[in-house]
């Protein structure tokens, strides 16, 4: 097996993994009750807590409001970027190469990806180290990715 296909490989699984990780954490909000129900008190707290002033301004003007808009916006989101890493990753382990349809879907996956973990380090990476540093390396891998794809796609096989 080429250093190539390793690579590629290694790619496809860590795609994988983030995969996996959205899809559990989009379809926990969508199966429980409990991330609905208590969408605004979570963002109240999260607004209140954070060390970015423009970050809860944000949450206080435009996203506490609407709390039940972007917490349906969020799980649907985690779900869809999920399911099109999953999805493209499999594409890519199958048919070898990147279509430009399947490589501009990926990388808005992982770019709705990355804007996620931001959003959630900004929100909670107050809480504990763990919060923060997750969020840091899975907003990277994600940016990382979005980029190897964007300019590397017919070069993956």
């Amino acid at each position: 097996m080429t250093n190539k296909k390793v690579s590629v490989i290694w790619i496809i699984f860590i795609q994988w993994v983030l995969a996996l990780q959205w899809l559990h954490s989009g379809w926990g909000k969508w199966s429980s009750g409990g991330f609905m129900t208590n969408i605004a008190t979570t963002l109240g707290s999260f607004a209140e807590k954070t060390s970015y002033k423009a970050y809860a301004d944000l949450l206080y003007t435009v996203i506490i409001p609407r709390a039940e808009l972007f917490g349906n916006i969020i799980r649907t989101s985690e779900v869809l970027v999920g399911a099109a890493l999953l999805l493209g990753g499999a594409w890519l382990l199958y048919k070898k190469s990147l279509p430009t349809p399947v490589a501009a879907l990926l990388v808005l996956a992982l770019l709705g990806g990355a804007a996620m973990n931001l959003n959630f380090f900004l929100a909670a990476g107050w809480s504990s180290p763990a919060v923060w540093g997750i969020n840091t390396v899975m907003g990277l891998i994600h940016l990382i990715l979005a980029i190897a794809y964007g300019y590397n796609r017919r070069n993956l096989s």
